[in-house]
C-alpha cells in the first residue's frame, strides 16, 4: 500500500508506533467491556514464518473460516477436544516466536542487548510470563481482581512500568 500511494507521503514504518498505541487503547477498551484482545502483529507474523503461507488470500480464508467456526457450538467443541498438550505445546512454539523475533528486531535496530537496563526489562518479563503461567495456573493473584491478572498482561505491565522507572534521569541521545 505504501508503495501505490507513494513513499514520502505514507512512511509506515515511522508510524509503527502509533499502530501499537492505537492497538494497545483498542485491547484495553474492549477489556473494559469485556470483551477479548484483538490479535496483534506479532501473533500474525510468527504465524506466517511458522508456517510459512504469507498468502493473503490464505490469511483471508483462516479468519472467515474461524468466524464461522465461532457461531457453531459442535465445531468449537472440536476445538476443545484437542488434547490441552498439545495446545500448550503449540502456545510454547507461538509465543517463543514471538519472543525469539522481537529479539531479533531489537539486534536489528541496534538496541543494546547488554544495557543492564533492557537486560533487567526482558529478564523480569520472561520470567513472570512463563513462571506465572506455571506457577499460578496463567493467572497471577492481585487484589481486587476476581480470578487474578492474565501472566502474558502482568508481565507486560510490569515490563512497562519497570522500564519507565528505569529509564528516570538517562540521558536522550539522538541518532
Amino acid at each position: 500500500m505504501a508503495r501505490r500511494k507513494g513513499k514520502g507521503k505514507y512512511n509506515l514504518v515511522d508510524k509503527l508506533d502509533r499502530n501499537l498505541i492505537g492497538d494497545g487503547i483498542g485491547d484495553m477498551i474492549t477489556g473494559f467491556i469485556g470483551g477479548p484482545a484483538g490479535t496483534n502483529y506479532g501473533e500474525n507474523i510468527s504465524t506466517m514464518a511458522i508456517t510459512k503461507v504469507f498468502s493473503v488470500h490464505v490469511l483471508v480464508a483462516a479468519s472467515v473460516l474461524a468466524m464461522i467456526v465461532s457461531c457453531f457450538t459442535p465445531l468449537i467443541q472440536g476445538i476443545y477436544a484437542i488434547p490441552k498438550a498439545v495446545i500448550g505445546g503449540l502456545e510454547i512454539y507461538l509465543f517463543g516466536a514471538i519472543a525469539a523475533q522481537g529479539i531479533a528486531i531489537m539486534i536489528d535496530k541496534k538496541c543494546d542487548m547488554f544495557s543492564s537496563k533492557n537486560i533487567s526489562v526482558i529478564a523480569t518479563i520472561m520470567i513472570i510470563g512463563l513462571g506465572g503461567q506455571y506457577a499460578f495456573g496463567g493467572n497471577i493473584p492481585f487484589p481486587g481482581f476476581s480470578g487474578g491478572i492474565p501472566c502474558i498482561a502482568g508481565a507486560a505491565i510490569f515490563g512497562i512500568i519497570l522500564n519507565l522507572l528505569l529509564s528516570i534521569g538517562e540521558k536522550k541521545t539522538n541518532e
